[in-house]
């Protein structure tokens, strides 16, 4: 797995981390995972891990705030 976090640019440190997930769910629910299971995981772990890469690589100035949806006030229909 640390090639394919490599490859899509994620740090040793966080291939590292992510592996050592792996190796704890499966230590602890190996018995209950299938090979197929653990595969959808780690799937999953990197695209957390490459989503959150993502919201790091953006930087916020201090004046960036939340987007909130606006809605106009509009009368309930008679």
């Amino acid at each position: 797995m640390a090639h394919i976090m490599e490859a899509i640019g994620v740090s040793e440190t966080e291939a590292a981390q992510s592996e050592a997930d792996i190796l704890f769910l499966r230590e602890r629910y190996g018995s209950r995972l299938t090979l197929e299971d653990l595969q959808a995981v780690r799937t999953g772990l990197e695209a957390i891990v490459t989503g959150a890469q993502s919201l790091r690589a953006v930087r916020l100035q201090n004046a960036d705030g939340p987007l909130l949806p606006h809605r106009p006030d509009v009368p309930p229909a008679p």
